[in-house]
């Protein structure tokens, strides 16, 4: 009895101590505040002054207590969670534009622009010229969206950093390094060339359009295609939501976007034009308030009404009812993009919804939808109990 009873103890003892290897092994890559980005841009691709700016940025946002999207400005730089970067005080040139440390552009100029004002409001930077004919918008968000309108005919010259590749693609530049891409493109583009390590975009008026595939998601084919709907006039907007609820809306057209109350299982914005034809919203959600579990879905409500579900993009680009298409990438993270057949003032909801009913047992009911991590059950703890178990029993019949 005592031989059996030293060998539970240390089959024991051996498995409690493996307990933290297994515990480990359980944890993923879900945690940390780059661990959802390092995917796309790794530290090896992190260069120049974009990376030397991304550091020192997230030590001094750090310090100011300064969380999720939005630009902190000190001597001249701009420091957000995903861009920073520059302006020349004189000419108004954008310099050292950088995406999570990466160098993307050496400058970002426009022929004859005469410098007014350098504004900054949230996740948004703003440089205008003296006549308001040109505005430059830089957004702190993960497509790194820069938006160039002008009145009138304008050229917009790319330099780009070492190791940024360009290609052509009809009228949409395609921009290469690693993992990273993006496009630039402008709906009413009389020429755009690639000469010389620069991009050159001649353009009538409107809106000449910098974006990436968004460095927090994997890369999806659906953002070049996304491109080509802003080129078409259809695009409407782009929502991103992250940490602390942050926010960064992109206007591509005249359209207007508010959020009207964000919480763990609904958000819910109000999205109005003045254009009445059809148009496309993309959304991108990451570690915001709202929370979803692995049995639980997401759906898109437009005026109260569900929406229709397409099963991916390159549907939802054919589709002539309003309807929607999303992902779900685990880890509260989503992507989705919806298409609004007409415009007046619309509401629109994402709710969270139960994938199946659920039953009444004390798993289930134990479950809450607005944590931000459950604790999960530690991995040899079955395995302990059933030992203890088995000793108990043993002696038990040993008395009898």
């Amino acid at each position: 009895m005592n031989k059996i009873l030293k060998l539970i103890a240390v089959m024991l003892v051996l498995s409690m101590l493996a307990l933290p290897v297994l515990g480990k092994m359980g944890d993923g890559m879900m945690g940390g505040d780059n661990g959802d980005m390092r995917g796309i841009i790794s530290d090896e691709m992190m260069r120049g002054k974009a990376k030397e700016m991304h550091e020192n940025g997230s030590d001094l946002r750090e310090k100011e207590g300064i969380m999720g999207m939005g630009f902190m400005h000190r001597e001249g730089n701009n420091f957000g969670r995903y861009i920073t970067f520059s302006v020349n005080n004189t000419t108004g040139d954008v310099m050292n534009y950088g995406v999570l440390g990466l160098t993307v552009f050496d400058s970002i100029k426009v022929t004859s622009f005469d410098l007014k004002d350098i504004k900054t409001m949230g996740a948004l930077t703003s440089i205008t010229n003296k006549d308001g004919s040109i505005v430059i918008q830089l957004h702190d968000n993960p497509a790194a969206v820069i938006n160039i309108m002008a009145t009138g005919k304008a050229q917009v010259v790319f330099d780009l950093a070492e190791g940024i590749n360009a290609t052509k693609e009809e009228n949409i530049v395609k921009i290469e390094s690693g993992n990273f891409i993006a496009y630039i493109a402008s709906g009413n583009t009389t020429a755009a060339n690639i000469a010389q390590g620069k991009v050159i975009m001649d353009t009538d008026k409107g809106l000449t359009i910098f974006r990436a595939s968004p460095v927090n998601m994997p890369k999806e084919e659906m953002h070049r295609g996304f491109m080509g709907e802003i080129m078409k006039n259809r695009a409407g907007a782009e929502i991103s939501i992250g940490d602390f609820d942050r926010s960064s809306i992109v206007n591509y057209s005249d359209m207007n976007v508010m959020i009207r109350s964000m919480e763990k299982d609904r958000i819910r914005m109000l999205i109005n034009s003045s254009d009445h034809a059809g148009k496309f919203v993309i959304m991108n959600i990451d570690n915001s308030s709202l929370m979803w579990n692995e049995r639980q879905k997401l759906r898109l409500y437009l005026d109260n009404k569900p929406m229709n579900q397409v099963m991916n993009e390159q549907e939802l680009y054919n589709v002539s009812e309003s309807s929607f298409w999303l992902t779900m990438m685990g880890g509260n993270r989503m992507e989705a993009m919806m298409y609004i057949a007409n415009f007046s003032e619309r509401q629109v909801d994402i709710v969270v919804e139960d994938e199946v009913t659920p039953t009444a047992t004390p798993i289930v009911t134990t479950m809450v939808t607005g944590m931000a991590t459950a604790t999960p059950k530690t991995p040899g703890f079955e395995v302990a109990v059933g030992m203890l178990c088995t000793v108990a029993a043993y002696r038990f019949r040993k008395r009898e």
